[in-house]
């Protein structure tokens, strides 16, 4: 009973939410500087999300307000800021077209149950601690994602920039180019490059180490623009006003399940996917468990006031980072300025100009780039540039969830095929070593039985010899080892091929701790195929789990439980008498003929 309430202790460290308060006031003035610096930059991204959904933009407001008072007080990392997104932000419209009212208006009691329902099965798997899983990404898939991170956000704030609608894809951004730069709005332009310059120039030159450069160009930008009274892209009006409050509909659940478990999939991905992002330009390491949670607190929470589903968010992140945030504050600080702007204060904040806004990002894309790899990108070893190439392309050109798959699909499989090449060669080593301990083992054994048939007076050494002979002649021996697995098995239906003219088929089982379904099956089947050619299969220290695995497997019943032995030595006394037999069986001769004429 002591052990399971330490081990429930040690459990609930993960959860100790408690800690995330702790320095909250370190840094009051810094993080909520960063916070309302946060808050602009994720306003016209809320908006534009809301009314992608097809929810109205208010939708994205309430989803950015519960990540900032929620999610962030909660979050496993310190710089963690979320909202909505646009894969999640595609899943929701997907639904609202999908299930609609009579009269054709999306069925937002059927979407808030989704979304909240999202929130829970996020809750619960980070309950389980499933988010750990996240450590194991490669760091090629890592660098390949932040770099087309990167390229994406700064090609996609190229028209913002330059005071054009935003481009409707990265493909039509590349291919419209052209068009797009002979259509520059000059006092746009003009804007974004005075706030872009402002971002890089005044932390290298400020006095006032407080004031991020990002609100200060921010300020700069839309003070400019407002004195000139220039005609460029500006936030606009927001929307006001108390939420609606959704109340799940219990009957709902087994057909919102799977839509929402892909909301939540979206959300795994994306939020610890960023919070990777986060730990490599800050050195840190963010809780996944508690990252989890906190997203599914934010998502139920917004299911419940008509939200959209929300994520950790890459970008509003940097710019939390570069605006000098250091604890959860700057996201409880973004949550209050958004919610302030939905309770009335939205003015304040309609005249800053998109151009500005994006100035901010296109350095905030700059700054996820990998420049640890960027440099040194010619020099990866082949494998990890394919998945970082791969990685990069994938996540410009289609979308970030397959881009994460695909890489972490190409990685695994090298992974695999690397451990593969490792268990061969290890195998190998291992045959080699044994051999002599075996080759000891079997000049004994080929003395022995001189021995005892030379009183029928046979040339002892002659038989001895002959021993051996017949030993290298009718008997295999096989030695699986470390975990056999479904990358390392190949070997195994190799050794088919090689049973034709053998008697014995000895299988040494002394260094196999560990096998899959994949390899007990194909231990299973080496025996099979040895079964069905009349060679007799001996077995040699076999561990109780390798024993427990094939039995459950219904496998072990395709050997004879006599030739199942513990030492080696036992297993070759039982292979010479089935050989004996054997050649008997084919010419039968006197006893001190067997062994010579057997060899």
């Amino acid at each position: 009973m002591d052990q399971v309430m330490t081990n429930f202790r040690e459990y609930l460290k993960t959860f100790n939410f408690k800690e995330n308060f702790e320095g909250l006031t370190s840094n009051v003035r810094g993080d909520m500087l960063a916070g309302i610096t946060v808050a602009m930059v994720i306003l016209p991204m809320a908006l534009a999300f809301g009314v992608a959904s097809g929810l109205g933009a208010v939708a994205g407001m309430w989803s950015a307000v519960a990540a900032g008072l929620v999610a962030g007080p909660l979050s496993g990392s310190a710089w963690s800021v979320g909202g909505p997104t646009g894969p999640m932000t595609i899943q929701i419209l997907t639904i609202a077209q999908t299930h609609q009212m009579p009269d054709g208006s999306p069925d937002l009691v059927f979407i808030a149950t989704m979304v909240a329902l999202a929130g829970l099965i996020l809750i619960v798997l980070g309950l389980l601690k499933l988010g750990q899983f996240i450590k194991f990404t490669p760091y090629s898939v890592i660098s390949g994602f932040m770099t087309g991170l990167g390229i994406l956000y700064m090609l996609l704030q190229l028209n913002p920039f330059i005071g054009l609608p935003g481009a409707k894809s990265i493909t039509a951004a590349i291919t419209e180019l052209p068009s797009t730069i002979a259509h520059a709005s000059l006092p746009a332009l003009a804007i974004g490059f005075l706030t872009l310059a402002i971002v890089v120039i005044w932390p290298k030159i400020s006095p006032v180490t407080w004031l991020p450069g990002p609100l200060i160009g921010l300020f700069v930008g839309t003070a400019v623009a407002t004195t000139l009274g220039l005609d460029i892209p500006k936030i606009g009006d927001i929307p006001t006003g108390l939420p609606t409050f959704y109340v799940p509909d219990l009957t709902l659940l087994e057909a919102a399940f799977v839509p929402a478990a892909a909301l939540a999939g979206l959300c795994i991905f994306d939020s610890l996917l960023t919070c990777l992002i986060v730990d490599n330009m800050t050195g840190t390491h963010h809780n996944s468990d508690r990252e989890l949670v906190a997203q599914g607190s934010a998502n139920l929470f917004s299911g419940l006031i008509g939200g959209l589903g929300g994520a950790t968010n890459t970008m509003p992140c940097v710019v939390n980072i570069q605006s000098g945030a250091r604890t959860r504050l700057a996201s409880i600080t973004m949550g209050l300025v958004l919610l302030s702007f939905i309770l009335g204060l939205g003015s304040l904040a309609a005249s800053i100009p998109l151009s500005a806004l994006a100035g901010i990002l296109l350095k905030a894309g700059y700054d996820i780039l990998d420049m640890r790899v960027l440099p040194v990108v010619r020099r990866l070893p082949i494998s990890d540039l394919m998945v970082f190439a791969l990685v990069v392309l994938m996540t410009v050109f289609w979308n970030l969830l397959s881009a994460m798959a695909m890489g972490l699909a190409v990685a695994f499989f090298r992974f695999v095929k690397d451990q593969s090449d490792r268990y061969k060669a290890d195998l190998n080593v291992r045959n080699e070593d044994v051999k002599q301990e075996e080759e000891d083992l079997i000049f004994a054994f080929g003395r022995d039985y001189a021995q005892r048939i030379s009183q029928n007076g046979a040339n002892m050494g002659e038989i001895s010899g002959r021993f051996e002979h017949l030993v290298r002649d009718r008997i295999i021996i096989v030695r699986p080892h470390g975990p056999l697995f479904f990358g390392a098995i190949d070997w195994l239906n190799d050794t088919v091929e090689h049973l034709e003219n053998k008697d014995v088929l000895i299988i040494r089982c002394k260094w196999l701790d560990e096998l899959d379904l994949s390899g007990a099956y194909a231990l299973g089947d080496l025996i099979e195929a040895a079964n069905s050619r009349n060679v007799a299969v001996l077995t040699a220290g076999m561990s109780p789990r390798t024993r427990q695995v094939l039995e459950d497997l219904h496998e072990l019943n395709r050997l004879d439980p006599n030739n199942i032995c513990t030492h080696f030595n036992e297993v070759l006394d039982k292979a010479m008498q089935i050989v004996e037999k054997k050649a008997l069986q084919a010419k039968p001769q006197s006893q001190g003929e067997r062994i010579v004429s057997a060899g």
